[in-house]
């Protein structure tokens, strides 16, 4: 049995970062880092230090032993989701510069159109788990802990994305629920990291 996950900190950037890093997969590399897998890494620590983005400590929790950080998750409404944009635009251009962020922009504009969640819905931006934690039911409870948060404020409804080629995930959210609504492919990430498109998945809660 999994202790209750607690609110995290600033000063657990490093490991969040890491493990956003984990679930975005190539798409943070690319995003963030300008494929540079270091630099992508110092700037989503750096965001999740700060406040109000959509990576931010402030809508985090996370698994710990020992003080050992072992999995995170990362949720809040769609409407705050949508909120959270130019918040998170404005941190990217103190963190990385005006240049930086004129080329995380032109990177991320195929993805514009994109919706990854409706305002009716709790969004689960980030759920990771470390590699060495993975296997042990940490992500599903991590995610019961999530919908019990969601039912609570009022929600009916969880919603979450996940790359179409990460089957191990997918199985996961399929097993507690989830069912694909949508399935997106952006042809200009297929060029670049070759991803070849995401899954949106939806969860009606009891």
């Amino acid at each position: 049995m999994f202790s209750a996950p607690e609110q995290a900190t600033p000063e657990m950037a490093p490991v969040a970062a890491a493990l956003i890093a984990l679930t975005m997969g190539r798409l943070a590399d690319h995003l963030f880092g300008l494929d540079d897998a270091r630099r992508a890494r110092d700037l989503l620590s750096r965001l999740f230090r700060a406040r109000n983005n959509r990576f931010s400590h402030q809508f985090a929790e996370v698994a710990a032993q020992s003080g050992e950080v072992m999995g995170l998750v990362i949720a809040y409404s769609g409407r705050r989701l949508k909120s959270l944009a130019l918040p998170t635009a404005s941190h990217l251009i103190r963190a990385g510069g005006a240049a930086a962020f004129l080329r995380f922009l032109a990177r991320a504009l195929p993805l514009s159109g994109v919706r990854e969640a409706r305002d009716d819905e709790y969004f689960v931006n980030t759920i990771a788990v470390l590699p060495p934690y993975q296997g042990q039911g940490l992500g599903t409870y991590l995610l019961s802990r999530i919908e019990k948060t969601a039912q609570e404020r009022g929600f009916g409804k969880l919603s979450l994305s996940v790359d179409a080629e990460n089957l191990r995930a997918l199985s996961l959210y399929k097993r507690v629920g989830f069912t694909v609504e949508e399935t997106v492919s952006v042809r200009a990430l297929q060029r670049a990291i070759g991803c070849r498109g995401f899954h949106r998945m939806v969860k009606v809660l009891a």
